[in-house]
């Protein structure tokens, strides 16, 4: 599609006056997932990018449709929730690592399970870089560059990103609200432990909470971390009182469908190649909230 301007606009600007009637946000949504050429020469996809009077646009590969299949099944293995040139977000179901050691790359990782599915998608072999990490026992999204230039601009930003977690307790926290700051260090039988003051081998670790709402005869929380230590929400809840639902290694009851009702369901960054923000959210699935109970434990790998 091509477009002369008019008079001086932004990018987005030109983008709604191309599509008339559309919201601001979803002209977001075509920037973030469309190709622009102005005058002949490819731009970099920023809203606030000024273009002048007689400028020729030309849009490419528009897509301004929402993902489909979001949730995983037999025939979309893979929920992705953005995906472009440079990066893409998909959802990790639990019980399966985001990504294998250098020394183990036959550990059935997710990273290896993505890498296969674009790959076959594609028709074409397809190389992710490993941007963060969540725990094996952990659902939500996680976020892998397409390049390793990208995967260093992210990792040189990381305290940009914004990370949010929806955590269902076993008890309510009080305070509703807090902020809980300590330090965390490795401990025998795969354990994390923490302790007031900094010892060896410890890490300085900082969790947020909100309590969100009841779900009898369980509670809902956001939890927003500061650092990414190992196991550091769980530790952290687990520490006031507030074990996670199903969470038995911190004191759960054990007689609950063993999944750990945690979910990264809320990702923020500002894309290292355009300037676009991307603002990513899914809410779990209503077995996520209603745990049953089982003397059987089946934990379903991917």
């Amino acid at each position: 599609m091509r477009y002369t301007l008019k008079q001086k606009a932004t990018l987005l600007e030109a983008v709604l006056e191309l599509y008339k009637g559309m919201s601001r946000q979803k002209a977001k949504q075509v920037i973030s997932h469309s190709e622009f050429v102005v005058n002949g020469k490819g731009i970099e996809k920023h809203p606030n990018l000024p273009l002048e009077k007689g400028d020729v646009l030309e849009v490419n590969k528009v897509d301004t449709t929402k993902p489909k299949n979001l949730t995983p099944n037999r025939n979309n293995p893979i929920a992705i929730h953005f995906e472009d040139g440079h990066l893409v977000v998909a959802l990790k179901p639990a019980g399966i690592l985001s990504c294998g050691s250098k020394t183990d790359r036959k550990s059935n990782s997710f990273h290896d399970a993505l890498e296969e599915y674009l790959g076959k998608r594609d028709d074409k072999r397809t190389k992710l870089w490993v941007v963060h990490r969540l725990d094996k026992e952990v659902e939500g999204l996680i976020l892998f560059a397409k390049s390793e230039e990208v995967q260093t601009l992210i990792k040189d930003n990381w305290q940009g990103v914004t990370k949010k977690y929806l955590a269902l307790t076993e008890n309510k926290p009080d305070p509703e609200n807090g902020i809980i700051e300590n330090w965390l260090r490795d401990a025998s039988e795969q354990r994390v432990v923490e302790s007031l003051q900094e010892v060896p081998d410890s890490k300085f670790a900082k969790t947020e909470y909100q309590y969100v709402r009841a779900e009898k005869p369980y509670h809902l929380l956001e939890v927003q971390i500061y650092t990414g230590r190992k196991n550091q929400i769980r530790v952290h809840l687990a520490g006031i009182g507030c074990p996670i639902v199903g969470d038995r290694k911190y004191g759960a009851d054990s007689m609950v469908l063993r999944q750990i009702r945690l979910a990264a369901y809320s990702l923020e960054l500002t894309h290292p190649k355009t300037g676009v923000k991307i603002s990513l959210q899914y809410t779990p699935v209503s077995k996520f909230f209603k745990p049953s109970k089982t003397e059987n434990e089946t934990y379903k790998v991917m």
